[in-house]
């Protein structure tokens, strides 16, 4: 199993709904029977299908090696995307 078959998963979950990294991880350890020990961040920055969306900031386990951040697909953002408003000339 190779960075393609993670990437599948991955994609098909974040375009649910944004994933932090460490759920991303543990989805991937349930569904199979190897302990990931790459850099999950790396293939998802890799991905242009994927988008790192801001870091989870509210938990103690931002660490330094692999940062606590939320992933969704760049789909899923475009359609949940605020429209900005339009600002008025005085």
């Amino acid at each position: 199993m190779g960075r393609g078959f993670f990437r599948n998963k991955v994609t098909y979950r974040v375009s649910e709904k944004p994933r932090n990294t460490t759920e991303i991880n543990e989805l991937i350890s349930q569904q199979t029977d190897i302990n990931p020990s790459f850099d999950l961040a790396a293939i998802l920055e890799s991905d242009p299908t994927i988008v790192r969306i801001g870091r989870v900031r509210r938990s103690g386990l931002v660490g330094e090696k692999s940062p606590l951040s939320e992933w969704a697909t760049e789909e899923w953002v475009n359609h949940h995307e605020r429209e900005q408003p339009e600002k008025k000339e005085r």
